[in-house]
């Protein structure tokens, strides 16, 4: 079905590139830039406008969108970029199939991602083309395939060495991940018992050494409080690298209002749902009895 559904959706894509020159003018580069950046909200990634822009080079037209990234996590925020972007060209690309209509898809995108190196940033560069990106949105390529396609492309504004294995975060189910954390941070909220992590938290950013005395806090209150519903929910025993990940949400969540928390859920649960998943019934049932 899959094979299928491609040999339907690709030849379209070709179309659209083929007519983007006769219908831009139909659609203002704004219009692109304001939805990407919707997109890119959904994932929490902050997209500087500035230095976002459509641009046409040897008949190419070309979207260039401007990330940032902390020090550790680049990997994510060009990978999540990359898809966000594929999966509005495959929303834009549905609907023009069923209005029976034309499109207009930029054929190349390149992300620039703002990293801190020292005191100073780099700007590290890739581009793919269009049909890759939908590619990966519909699941067809793994975050860590394209990895390992876009890295030894990466181009850098400074000396900055990407190392050769692929981040472990790529063969983990984010989705799940987050809405996980967002579901303890939602039942969590004013409850007393966490109100020591939340104030150890909010010091960690200027406190030399309390970054790690968070992390190992996070994961020792994961683990004293939740490690049996980790289990039934992720359907293995969780390691301290992904109590780590999870907690790390858990503990941004926490600080936010409920409604904020709530929407945050909402959000991460139909993510992973519309990725053909079922809601975990054991959070709920967890819950219900807590």
């Amino acid at each position: 079905m899959r094979t299928f559904y491609s040999l339907i959706i690709y030849p379209l894509i070709g179309l659209s590139i083929i007519n983007a020159n006769t219908i831009k003018s139909l659609i203002s580069p704004d219009y692109i830039i304001n939805n990407i950046q919707n997109e890119l909200g959904y994932f929490r990634i902050n997209c500087n406008s500035r230095y976002t822009k459509v641009t046409q080079t040897n008949q190419n037209s070309v979207l260039t969108v401007r990330v940032s990234s902390r020090r550790n996590n680049y990997e994510q925020v060009i990978i999540m970029s990359l898809g966000s972007i594929g999966r509005y060209f495959k929303k834009q690309l549905h609907h023009a199939m069923n209005q029976n209509s034309s499109t207009y898809i930029p054929s190349i995108v390149t992300i620039d991602c703002e990293t801190p190196v020292g005191r100073d940033k780099t700007i590290l560069s890739c581009s793919l083309n269009s049909k890759t990106l939908i590619q990966f949105s519909d699941g067809i390529i793994t975050s860590n395939e394209l990895w390992t396609t876009i890295k030894q492309s990466i181009r850098s504004s400074m000396d900055f060495t990407i190392p050769d294995s692929s981040p472990e975060i790529f063969m983990a189910d984010i989705d799940f991940e987050n809405m996980i954390s967002t579901r303890i941070a939602l039942e969590g909220k004013n409850n007393p018992r966490l109100s020591k992590i939340i104030s150890t938290a909010l010091k960690a950013s200027w406190v030399p050494g309390l970054e790690s005395q968070l992390e190992n806090m996070l994961v020792s209150h994961l683990k004293s409080n939740h490690s049996e519903l980790m289990k039934q929910v992720m359907g293995h025993e969780l390691n301290d690298k992904q109590m780590l990940r999870i907690g790390k949400q858990f503990f941004i969540h926490i600080q936010k209002q409920y409604d904020e928390i709530q929407q945050s859920h909402t959000r991460d649960s139909l993510k992973y749902v519309w990725k053909g998943n079922t809601y975990p019934k054991e959070l709920d049932q967890y819950y219900t009895l807590y």
